[in-house]
């Protein structure tokens, strides 16, 4: 079944909800820290995905933008045409994949991440099959929208619910990259503009 979005939901809704979006968008432009402008950032996402795409769940509305035309060649465009994109999407996925922290707690325990040296700790998730995103990914792969949508939402999860640090250099770049990411495709797109 095809996903239904309609992207000029995000132009008729209730003026003070579509207002609120975009003060959030510009809310994170005066941010210090890089994780509040990505929670600021990821909270305006969320609200034009739940806008157009009128699903009740963030798991349902990440599935349906994942499959987006629209959205999948608007993504092909800036990998083939803006070179800084383009360095932005293989910087981050040179850091893939990313682990479900919250899986990892639950599999590993909630101390395997000072408990393991990097080496037991890579061979414990692999063991234990924890969760990832992307689920499927080599090393020198082209980075899909699919895998950047779906990566950046599993950053976004661990940053809510897994502890994450900005002390800790992995995180600090995860969530850097994350923000740039999602604030340069949004920018360079015009998606919340988008009237069809």
């Amino acid at each position: 079944m095809t996903a239904v979005i309609n992207f000029a939901n995000f132009q008729i809704m209730e003026p003070e909800t579509k207002d609120l979006v975009l003060e959030l968008m510009q809310n994170a432009d005066r941010q210090r820290s890089a994780f509040m402008s990505f929670v600021n950032i990821w909270m305006a996402f969320n609200g034009w995905m739940a806008a157009i795409t009128e699903r009740e769940t963030d798991a349902d509305m990440i599935r349906d933008l994942s499959v987006n035309r629209r959205l999948t060649d608007a993504y092909a465009g800036l990998m083939e045409n803006s070179r800084a994109f383009h360095r932005l999407v293989y910087d981050f996925s040179a850091m893939w994949p990313v682990l479900n922290v919250r899986d990892v707690r639950k599999k590993l325990g909630r101390d395997a991440f000072w408990r393991l040296h990097s080496d037991e700790f890579a061979a414990a998730c692999s063991a234990a099959n924890v969760k990832r995103q992307p689920s499927a990914w080599n090393a020198g792969d082209r980075p899909s929208w699919e895998q950047l949508l779906r990566t950046i939402y599993q950053v976004r999860c661990n940053l809510f619910h897994g502890e994450k640090s900005p002390q800790n250099v992995r995180d600090r770049q995860l969530i850097l990259k994350s923000d740039r990411i999602l604030r340069t495709f949004i920018v360079e797109t015009g998606c919340f503009e988008w009237h069809a």
